[in-house]
């Protein structure tokens, strides 16, 4: 069973909050950040992407990097722009995006049950992420943003978070730049122990988003638990370094959206002749006139090529029903087209293909074959059953599955080890 914990968050004060409460740092790039922080000496993503704050074309990873987050961190803190709550205790968070509501308990989660797999892992780290990530929680001494965890069952969690919510007034309510609400409550000692306590009874976590920030919190967790073991420390297993910060979502609370495939290029044939290819593993149908595009079920994708929308099922006898990651909908297309039709062995690295995330709509992927596609591909989307069915077989789902939204924020909560 899992442990959770209550911790003495650093909260935004309040007047500042819609200034300081910022994207979280992985879905924009060094300019993009630079450009949202501008004038803005409170933006958290001066904390989060250090490297705004320094000579353009400073190396990512260079030391100064990290050394300038910890500068900064300090700042807001010693400024108050942040300010140590009063006692330990749990935090409700909710986001609301286009009328959907989620809400997740944010605790600190055991760097233990990463280590014994309780907290269950669906993808690899990209191991220079996962390293710079760790560098600067380790230099900074604090987890900036949270790991986005669910769970299963949890009934009582959930009854519990929602009656907090309806008796409590928010500490804090922010309107993000992207059309997204974050509400932030703060529990009550006593709720967040029964919370805690509830917790012992879920036997597993699992990570939907956030791989690279619970490997590196673990890494910091590792380092700092042999450093004290050097020490000749007696250690308990309840020392701050052995827990980390996360978002525990209910998994009735959560949503994955679509992930889009966009192709550059169709390795030199034609359109017909791809659709010909295509169709050796699809059934392949035309969009009737005022059709939807989105794929309705499992096993069904839309194809979008010349200005046209297909709409393609795959075959009988083209599922593998024995293995979970097999018969996701994202495999399949790469199993039965990208690769054997367009030589795309690794969809990571390959510029032939691009993603585009549901949020941006089908509407993305007709502007992307506008500007600079060929065609793309919509996927019905993966089910959170299934995430979870191949995290409890220790398996990996292929890359560029899942797309979560609204993803939390960082500066809503942040946990400080000093």
């Amino acid at each position: 069973m899992v442990k959770v914990r209550s911790f003495k968050g650093f909260l935004p004060k309040q007047a500042l909050a819609s200034q300081i409460v910022s994207p979280p740092y992985d879905v924009l790039n060094t300019e993009e950040a630079r450009a949202l922080a501008k004038g803005n000496e409170t933006c958290f993503l001066r904390v989060s992407k250090p490297e705004i704050d320094l000579p353009q074309g400073t190396n990512l990873y260079s030391p100064e990097v990290y050394a300038k987050g910890r500068e900064n961190l300090m700042l807001f803190r010693n400024q108050g722009w942040i300010r140590e709550d009063s006692e330990e205790r749990m935090y409700i968070y909710m986001q609301k995006m286009q009328g959907r509501e989620q809400y997740g308990i944010m605790a600190m989660a055991s760097v233990e049950d990463y280590e014994n797999g309780l907290i269950k892992r669906h993808e690899f780290t990209i191991k220079r992420k996962e390293e710079d990530r760790t560098k600067l929680s380790d230099v900074q001494n604090a987890n900036l943003g949270p790991v986005f965890l669910t769970f299963k069952g949890g009934e009582e969690i959930e009854k519990r978070m929602m009656e907090i919510v309806k008796k409590t007034k928010p500490y804090l309510e922010v309107h993000g730049h992207d059309d997204t609400d974050h509400v932030l409550w703060l529990c009550s000692p006593e709720d967040s122990a029964f919370l805690s306590k509830a917790f012992e009874k879920v036997p597993a976590t699992y990570i939907a988003d956030g791989h690279h920030r619970a490997a590196s919190a673990f890494n910091v967790g590792k380092m700092r638990r042999e450093a004290a073991k050097a020490q000749g420390r007696t250690l308990t297993g309840n020392e701050p370094f052995m827990f980390f910060m996360a978002i525990h979502y209910p998994s009735t609370n959560l949503k994955i959206m679509d992930y889009n495939r966009v192709l550059r290029s169709l390795n030199g044939m034609s359109s017909q002749e791809f659709l010909s290819k295509f169709g050796e593993s699809y059934d392949i149908q035309p969009l009737e006139a005022g059709g939807d595009p989105k794929p309705r079920k499992k096993g069904e994708c839309s194809l979008y090529i010349d200005k046209k929308w297909y709409r393609c099922n795959v075959k009988a006898g083209k599922v593998d029903h024995t293995n979970l990651v097999k018969m996701l909908d994202s495999q399949l297309l790469t199993d039965l087209v990208l690769t054997p039709v367009l030589g795309i062995q690794d969809i990571r690295s390959d510029e032939r293909i691009d993603f585009v995330g549901g949020i941006r709509g089908l509407r993305g992927l007709v502007k992307r074959c506008d500007e600079d596609c060929v065609a793309a591909i919509a996927l019905y989307p993966v089910q959170l059953d299934e995430l979870m069915n191949i995290a409890d077989a220790g398996m990996v789902m292929p890359p560029k599955s899942t797309w979560f939204e609204p993803k939390p924020r960082d500066g809503v909560v942040c946990r400080c080890f000093d």
